[in-house]
Formats: structure tokens, sequence, C-alpha cells
């Protein structure tokens, strides 16, 4: 495995061809046509092992003329993946994941494309978009010259461009129609969290700290005395979560529409493209993304 550009490789066989036709038969895998160059999207849902198996076999059965693999991750996160789980490992196999498999299925033939925005950045956008919602909605004289209607347009827009397939494109019963994937949907609710939590032990402070305090409130109401004052602190705390609740989708709306899809995507189809460019006319590509995104990256890619 390496990362860099890539030799030409030799055409594939009709064997193997076949045996990539099957692969791409996955409702999870789109493969379209880029510049003379086959490109295989496969939409995972992360550390799925159906995920990680659909990758493997994926790019293994593409290998012969395989000239590139992009990975949904940065610089800065594959290099501490790589250091906090490396090949052979416990934390390697507690935390199994698609883009490690991927680029071990490749081996050494293959350019290694970490496609994604780079993790600062992608911080630096989100804090944007959050401070920016904040005012669109918030803030009066911003809120009703523009703010809401600013707001409105990116959730439309993002929703048109980066969640909308058409007849081309994956929809939610292509992943909740799949059984494989859906059994093993416990695995990925277990390792994506904890992947975070044991990389990155910073957010343990915040999250603990928002949830014990989202969880102490009810119970905090309870123990006031009855009469009144406690129908006053009940409603109090009833509209605290409405307003909790509207930030929350509010917010959250924006910030994974627009930076966490239409941004990143933008800059994941590019290095596909670019991948494309360093690829033999004839070879193929293969990108490994969240599903989410797959219907953007087609979009862009296509168009």
């Amino acid at each position: 495995m390496r990362v860099g550009p890539s030799c030409a490789r030799a055409a594939s066989s009709a064997s193997s061809a076949s045996s990539a036709s099957r692969s791409s038969a996955s409702k999870q895998v789109l493969r379209l046509k880029h510049r003379g160059r086959d490109v295989f999207l496969i939409g995972t849902m992360h550390y799925n092992t159906a995920s990680i198996r659909l990758c493997e076999e994926t790019v293994s059965t593409l290998r012969p003329r395989l000239g590139a693999v992009v990975l949904e991750t940065c610089p800065k996160r594959w290099e501490k993946t790589l250091t906090y789980q490396p090949a052979g490992s416990v934390m390697r196999s507690v935390l199994d994941n698609e883009f490690q498999s991927a680029a071990e299925a490749a081996g050494d033939d293959a350019e290694i494309v970490l496609g994604d925005q780079e993790i600062a950045a992608l911080g630096e956008n989100l804090g944007r978009l959050v401070k920016e919602t904040a005012f669109d909605l918030l803030y009066p004289p911003r809120a009703f010259t523009g703010g809401w209607k600013s707001y409105a347009d990116d959730v439309r827009e993002a929703v048109a461009t980066e969640i909308d397939g058409g007849d081309e494109g994956v929809d939610a019963m292509d992943l909740f129609g799949d059984g494989k994937l859906l059994l093993n949907a416990p695995v990925s609710l277990i390792r994506y969290p904890l992947a975070w939590l044991l990389k990155s032990p910073k957010l343990i402070v915040p999250l603990a700290s928002f949830w014990l305090t989202i969880a102490a409130l009810p119970g905090a109401v309870e123990a006031l005395p009855e009469g009144a004052a406690q129908s006053s602190a009940e409603t109090l705390v009833t509209d605290l979560f409405l307003m909790l609740d509207f930030l929350q989708v509010t917010l959250l709306s924006r910030c994974f529409l627009v930076a966490l899809l239409r941004d990143r995507n933008e800059i994941l189809a590019r290095s596909i493209a670019d991948a494309c460019e360093r690829v033999p006319e004839g070879n193929a590509v293969v990108a490994v993304l969240g599903a989410a995104h797959l219907n953007g990256v087609r979009r862009r890619l296509v168009e």
C-alpha cells in the first residue's frame, strides 16, 4: 500500500471484470464513467462488518486494473488511525473499519488517496456555520431581513443536490432494505462512538457534561415541592426542552447538510476526479465513502 501517484496497470481479464460487475451489483455501489475511467463509489455504514466486506470484495476483484482507492479521510485522521490501530494490532480488530480494509486489500499496486477535507478546516467550517445559523435565526435584525430565508435556501438546495439521488442514485431503502447491513448496524453503533472517544478523549468531558445536565433536569423538577412553584418550574423546563430541541434540529440540519455533506462532497468529488486524471484510461478508481455522500459525489462526477 502506498500514498502517492499510481503506475500504469495492465487491462483486466474477462474473469476479473465479471467479478467486479458482481461486486458492483450491490445497491451500495454506484458505478459510473468519468473521463474514460471506471469509477466505483462504495457507500458504507462506518465500521459496519457488511460494509467492510463489501469494500474488500470490490477492491480485490478490481485489483488487476485498479489505479487508485480514494478514502473519505484526511492525512491527519489517517495518520492517527494507522498509529492507534496498525494492522495486526488488538485495536485494529476492535475497531475494524472499511478504510483500512480497502487500503489493505489494494496492496502496493494502487495509489491511496486521502480525499476528504482536512479535519481542522472542517472544524472551522462547522463553527462558522453554527454562528451564522444562530445569527440568521435568533438575531432579530438579521432574522427578519433574510436570515430565515438564507437558512431555508441552504437546507432546501442541499436536500435537492446531496440527498435526492434521482433514478440513478440511492435512497434510504437501498440501505435499510439490506439485511446484512441492518444486522450489523449495532456493531457500527458501538464502534463509531468508541473510536471517537478512544482517539479523541477530550470529547468525553463535554459530551458527558451535556448528557448529565439533560438527564438531571427532570429529577430537579420532581424534587421541587408541590404547588404553583412546581407547575411554573415544569412549564419552564418544558419550554427549555422545546427550545433546545428547536435549536438542535435547526443547527444540526444546516451543519449536516451544508458543512458535513455539501462542502465535503465538493472536495471528495474533486479528489476522485483528480485521481482519474492520474490513472491510465481504462483503469478503475474506487472511492470508499459514507453512504450519505453517494448521491452528492455522483452528481458532481456525472455533471
